[in-house]
């Protein structure tokens, strides 16, 4: 086994909060009838389709809890592929035990729910359409491979030398 790699750590963290707002992003997307009608009731005080989405209050209470679910969804998928891949390349343990502790903090500072991160790439999003359902299609999809590719990246790149110090060894 390896020593701690903070530079994989970094990479990997940057890679986790893709893949996990990726995953969220594409939730989002299943349900955004939902979430447009909520949005609209408490913005504008509209009820147009309230009563067909929501027949009941326990229907309204229950639904941001099923969505925000796919946050922690999102990190233990995350967690286990990097554990994969790091115990596939031979890396410390310690390296994913820092990463989960580091986002279970992002997590209750609901970072992901806020969508931080998301509003970085706002922009962008309602460039390619103005329908929410398809921005958060277009935007889970991408995040989704970028995290994917990041981690991927993260233990298999000539960019930290790692073969070169498994034959130092």
């Amino acid at each position: 086994m390896k020593k701690l790699n903070l530079g994989i750590l970094l990479i990997q963290f940057l890679g986790m909060i893709f893949l996990i707002n990726g995953i969220y992003q594409l939730r989002l997307y299943t349900a955004a009838e939902k979430v447009i009608c909520i949005k609209n009731q408490f913005q504008f005080q509209k009820s147009e389709n309230w009563d067909s989405l929501f027949p009941t209050n326990k229907d309204v209470l229950n639904f941001w809890p099923s969505i925000y679910i796919w946050i922690f969804f999102g990190l233990l998928i995350g967690i286990f592929y990097v554990t994969f891949l790091n115990w596939k390349s031979k890396l410390s343990s310690i390296n994913t035990i820092l990463l989960a502790i580091a986002l279970y903090v992002l997590l209750r500072l609901k970072f992901f729910r806020r969508e931080i991160f998301s509003h970085l790439f706002r922009p962008l999003r309602v460039l390619l359409s103005d329908d929410f359902a398809t921005q958060c299609l277009i935007e889970g999809i991408i995040f989704t491979l970028i995290g994917v590719a990041i981690i991927y990246f993260s233990v298999n790149s000539k960019l930290f030398n790692l073969k070169k110090e498994e034959t130092d060894h």
